[in-house]
């Protein structure tokens, strides 16, 4: 079995550009405290994009929709907004909302898009004549159409098809009650290693922010998407020596930058060092840009 070491490196000054890139714009002030705890607090500016939203929440399906368990449908949820990790249109619902702000059996939609009547083509026979077998073209029958697009037979008269290629689920919907219970800034501090001077401001925040460099970036990224505590993640780049590579520069080695996830997680809820089992468990190196590195924005104590 070989044996691989994992490097605990201290943040650059490009990792520090390149982790500072992903942020999608400036935080809006906390807004820690709901109505209940603080009643006379004053009115703050509402959800923007990279902030840390903590919500309740439950969705129900609509009209005979049926969802598989892809995320949580129902309690209490963390998220960086702006970031996906969750429902679209959930961003997009709480973006502008305040602490305490409530929507009660609100229609939204459950992912796949409105239908587009555009999207429903009648189509000559005589178009598809690579088809050699079009007698079993039939309503309800599915093709394969070029460039990897399955649309759906709706209809089928002497001379021509009628095809759907709206998503199977576009449309669906689900029906959603919602409270804003907290919205915390993105702790930007902590993008960057600060002495033992600057420790009492970083611990503000239970929130904390590590980048792991560890081979392909979305297969890891999914990994932390799916553990409980995560809020936000981003995948890019991290260290080298050219600013703003492309991918492809990155994938031919010459630019030193590795593939990197940078993770932002509730210590409350999950602690660094069951983020770096979820690492472990999915090690990888297969390319020059997928070396492994880890960064932790803490003291130097916790990197012992």
């Amino acid at each position: 079995m070989t044996s691989i070491s994992l490097q605990v490196v201290p943040t650059t000054e490009t990792t520090r550009r390149s982790l500072r890139s992903t942020m999608i714009s400036k935080p809006s002030p906390s807004t820690a405290l709901t109505p209940e705890s603080e009643p006379n607090a004053p009115l703050l500016p509402g959800a923007s994009v990279g902030d840390i939203v903590t919500v309740r929440l439950t969705l129900t399906p609509e009209n005979g929709f049926v969802p598989e368990n892809l995320f949580d449908s129902s309690g209490t949820i963390s998220f960086v907004l702006g970031w996906g990790n969750y429902l679209p249109a959930i961003h997009e619902l709480v973006t502008g909302m305040k602490v305490g702000d409530h929507v009660e059996n609100l229609s939204i939609d459950a992912g796949f898009g409105k239908r587009n009547s555009d999207m429903v083509i009648e189509v000559p026979k005589s178009n598809l004549k690579k088809i050699k077998t079009m007698d079993k073209i039939v309503e309800g029958a599915t093709l394969n159409l070029q460039g990897d697009i399955h649309v759906l037979v709706v209809k089928v008269t002497k001379d021509t098809i009628v095809v759907d290629a709206n998503h199977p689920l576009a449309g669906s919907s689900y029906s959603c009650s919602l409270t804003v219970l907290n919205i915390d800034r993105m702790p930007t501090n902590k993008l960057e290693y600060t002495d033992i001077q600057d420790k009492e401001s970083q611990e503000e925040s239970p929130f904390e922010i590590a980048t792991f460099a560890m081979g392909c970036f979305w297969g890891v990224e999914l990994a932390f998407m799916r553990t409980p505590g995560v809020v936000g993640t981003r995948a890019g780049y991290t260290q080298g020596v050219v600013a703003d590579p492309s991918y492809q520069e990155v994938c031919q080695g010459e630019t030193k930058h590795r593939e990197a996830v940078l993770v932002v997680y509730d210590s409350r809820v999950v602690s660094y060092e069951r983020l770096l089992a979820v690492y472990s468990e999915r090690l990888i190196a297969t390319a020059s840009q997928y070396k492994i590195d880890l960064f932790k924005e803490e003291d130097e104590e916790s990197l012992q």
